[in-house]
């Protein structure tokens, strides 16, 4: 019997999860260069890493109604290291 696309797509749920966290967490990590700059003091960067925070949050909030830890993970980290630079930007 021919499955359907949705149905194939649950069966490798796990392994889509993971490499979709893994591609976020690596989007998310991408602002470690923009605080470096913020720090230096070579630019003053915060709609970036404030856009992140309020994504990362929403898709948070998300994830914690479905219980997705695949989503919940990589985006509370999103949400820390949003904050994080934003503020940089301010010093």
């Amino acid at each position: 019997m021919n499955k359907t696309i949705r149905e194939k797509l649950i069966e490798k749920e796990n392994v889509i999860g993971a490499i979709a966290s893994i591609c976020a967490t690596l989007m998310i990590l991408s602002l470690i260069e923009v605080f470096i700059s913020n720090l230096e003091g070579t630019s003053n960067i915060y709609i970036q890493p404030l856009a992140t925070i309020f994504n990362c949050f929403l898709w948070s909030l998300y994830g914690y109604a479905r219980k997705d830890m695949f989503i919940i993970i990589p985006n509370i980290s999103g949400v820390i290291i949003g904050v994080t630079t934003t503020i940089s930007a301010f010093i």
